[in-house]
């Protein structure tokens, strides 16, 4: 084996333990956060509609919703996520529902496992018992860059990144959510974009621009 070798093997082992620390971390800062999304949930209970405008101001279900979407959204009542201290990767997602006219579901669950990659695996996931002349939407057409998944469809199909999205970022930041402070956030990221584009271009066009000569 080369030294070349050696020292690769050394960093993919550095990386590994980089990586449990790093679990670690973050199952601890969950432990810290639980009793806190307790308190946050009991609050939410008493706001009509705070976790279907949580999920619609976000880009994981908030982008072109369809009809059942919508309803079952403006339907739901309590949106929860279990983990597992002894297992860092296991998720559960938890939503309940009022009485609507899309599905007969009062709860719907998806069980999963997550890693560093945004991969895992599907534990269990639920069966929407859909009302008659309703049933699950066509798939709809999307961008390399958009969430395959609509709302009710995901609780049923073997989409990990969505699942990840919504217990690493959009729970854990659902006041911000409901707020829409997420979207003022990445408005304020394009406009100083764009300005600093303006500014690039300004100033190429004064460097471009033939400079007088001057009289002698």
């Amino acid at each position: 084996m080369s030294a070349e070798d050696i020292i690769n093997d050394e960093f993919m082992a550095l990386e590994d333990e980089t990586m449990k620390v790093s679990e670690a971390v973050q199952a601890y800062q969950r432990k810290l956060m639980i009793p806190l999304w307790d308190k946050r949930r009991e609050l939410a209970k008493k706001i009509p509609g705070f976790w279907g405008q949580v999920l619609s101001n976000s880009s994981v279900f908030g982008d072109n919703p369809d009809d059942n979407d919508i309803e079952a959204m403006e339907n739901l009542t309590d949106f929860h996520i279990e983990f597992d201290e002894k297992n860092p990767r296991y998720r559960k997602v938890v939503a309940e529902f009022k009485d609507n006219d899309v599905f007969n579901n009062r709860t719907l669950t998806k069980e999963f496992a997550v890693d560093s990659d945004d991969e895992g695996n599907i534990i269990s996931k639920s069966t929407i018992e859909y009302k008659e002349k309703k049933g699950p939407t066509k798939k709809r057409k999307i961008d390399e860059d958009e969430f395959s998944s609509t709302f009710l469809d995901w609780f049923t199909n073997d989409d990990i990144m969505t699942g990840f999205s919504l217990s690493e970022e959009i729970f854990p930041s659902a006041i911000e959510y409901y707020r829409g402070a997420m979207d003022d956030d990445d408005d304020e990221d394009e406009d100083e974009i764009e300005l600093g584009s303006e500014e690039s271009e300004e100033e190429e066009e004064q460097a471009e621009r033939p400079k007088k000569k001057s009289r002698k």
